[in-house]
């Protein structure tokens, strides 16, 4: 039987659940938005892509520091409450800031329990970023699996050559190499060097000013359909620059810009290239063990089925927990005839 791999950027997701569902509360639980939104969304997954593999991918403790080392401008964009909520937060607010934390944290730690009775593999390394771990699993196991990735990081579209398919949060059809021309305008194999140029705002890193898709596409066409490196853009704005020059025309800011800034080009290549993943020998043993036979001791529904009831779950759900279930039992099925028969051979050696 293939198998059919959904990877989830799990950090992401807890994030986008928590916003979406902050209205919902138990009293066993509290505010279990994140917990139960996660849950909906992974069961709605697994039924309409019809998958019989889960992993849970999360940023480790301290993820991105290696990037860091970097370029110490990444993620600096990004406030650690914990010193600057003092100075612009009001005691009240500042106790509702840890509150929250907490609250997903608490969320997080439930969520990784109910995996565990589902069968669903998980990963989590100190240190190191999902990003790179859903990167490294596609690298070595696109051609034994068939991978989708639900995210919303359009920092996954440069492996699209790996044959995989990615569900993109905000997309309403599945993302392939095949459709990302319809809905992104240029060939997936330019992915990489546009992510390159143009930056990251959202991770703090820097891209080329003035520089955008639009005036990419203006200026060299064949980007939208012919496979650029970064090198070769430099060499076609340095040409049109210099053609410009000659013909008493001012030359491009924006290519000028992109020419005289090729270190940020270098740095950017190594934080934002997916296909050299950061990682390290934990990661490495880790990701192996998410091929290895999943064994189904102290896992049950009736655990499951405890732990719903405890949390109140099944009251926000609205329905029984036969029909809330239903569609992770092809996982379920799936994981323990791969144990079966791994124990099987292992009787045969």
């Amino acid at each position: 039987m293939k198998i059919r791999t959904l990877l989830v950027d799990s950090s992401y997701l807890l994030k986008r659940s928590v916003n979406g569902a902050k209205d919902a509360y138990t009293d066993e639980f509290g505010h279990i938005g994140g917990l139960y939104s996660f849950m909906v969304t992974l069961r709605k997954l697994i039924k309409e892509y019809k998958v019989n593999k889960v992993v849970l991918v999360w940023d480790g403790e301290n993820g991105g520091i290696y990037r860091y080392r970097i370029d110490n401008g990444y993620k600096a964009n990004r406030k650690n409450k914990s010193w600057f909520v003092k100075i612009e937060l009001t005691d009240a607010q500042i106790q509702e800031e840890q509150e929250k934390e907490e609250s997903i944290l608490k969320q997080r730690k439930r969520i990784q329990a109910y995996a565990e009775e589902l069968f669903l593999r998980q990963i989590e390394v100190d240190e190191i970023e999902g990003d790179d771990l859903i990167a490294k699993y596609c690298i070595d196991y696109n051609n034994k699996e068939e991978i989708f990735i639900f995210t919303n990081d359009r920092d996954f579209a440069q492996l699209l050559d790996l044959n995989i398919t990615i569900i993109f949060s905000n997309i309403e059809k599945p993302i392939n190499k095949k459709n990302f021309y319809y809905y992104f305008g240029y060939t997936y194999k330019n992915a990489l060097p546009m992510k390159i140029i143009e930056g990251d705002t959202s991770d703090n890193i820097p891209g080329i000013s003035g520089l955008k898709e639009k005036t990419l596409f203006k200026y060299i066409p064949k980007f939208k359909t012919k496979p650029f490196t970064v090198r070769e853009i430099c060499k076609s704005a340095d040409d049109l620059n210099k053609e410009r020059i000659k013909n008493k025309k001012k030359p491009l800011k924006a290519f000028s810009n992109l020419l005289e800034n090729i270190d940020r080009l270098k740095i950017n290549y190594k934080l934002i290239n997916l296909h050299d993943p950061i990682l390290n020998e934990e990661a490495i043993e880790e990701l192996e063990q998410l091929v290895m036979p999943l064994s189904p001791e102290g896992r049950s529904s009736k655990n499951l089925l405890k732990m719903m009831k405890e949390d109140g779950f099944l009251k926000v759900y609205k329905g029984d927990f036969i029909s809330f279930v239903e569609p992770f039992y092809t996982v379920i099925m799936s994981e323990k005839e791969k144990y079966k028969n791994y124990l099987t051979n292992r009787k045969k050696k």
